[in-house]
């Protein structure tokens, strides 16, 4: 009879599929926390244009009378409207042209300040940022659309819900916002 060695330990093949297991685990493990970061500049960029939509919204209602409400339309109408091609607002030079601050301004130059201070605050913080202000014709009260606009690297379409006026090229994504004065 033959003496049967007892194997002991692990054969090299064992050993190269534990590391092909592993190695097929870390690079799942990479590619989720790839994902996750791509995800988290996505959610920092809606919730900047988020709250750039906002707070022109409210800087519209604390100059209401620049917005067209709730006096006579036909005498005066809102001042608050910026509607431009993406490429053309997005490359412009948004510095204020009054100093509201320690001048007496009209009700007009302080919107028209507080849409250039809009949008040199969305170039700033919003990559690609531009945006648009539209009143809605037939709306109660004063209505606007309000509507920001980045680039998203990872965004290869064009975004449906972009003003068409605006002419959004692809990876240009929006946040649209409609509130009434």
């Amino acid at each position: 009879m033959q003496n049967m060695r007892r194997q002991s330990g692990a054969t090299l093949i064992e050993i190269m599929v534990s590391i092909l297991v592993m190695a097929i685990g870390l690079l799942g493990l990479a590619s989720l926390q790839i994902n996750a970061m791509k995800f988290q500049k996505t959610a920092s960029q809606r919730s900047e244009a988020t709250q750039a939509a906002y707070d022109l919204g409210e800087r519209m209602r604390s100059n209401w009378v620049a917005t067209g409400a709730p006096t006579d339309k036909a005498t005066n109408e809102a001042k608050y409207t910026f509607l431009d091609e993406y490429g053309t607002v997005y490359a412009a030079n948004h510095d204020p042209q009054n100093d509201c601050v320690s001048t007496k301004c009209t009700s007009a130059q302080i919107a028209a300040n507080d849409i250039q201070e809009w949008l040199r605050n969305l170039q700033r913080r919003l990559i690609g940022g531009a945006g648009v202000i539209v009143p809605v014709v037939g709306g109660v009260g004063s209505t606007f659309d309000v509507t920001v606009m980045w680039k998203e690297p990872t965004f290869t379409d064009v975004d449906a819900t972009c003003p068409e006026a605006a002419k959004a090229p692809a990876g240009v994504r929006c946040f649209n916002l409609r509130f009434s004065i």
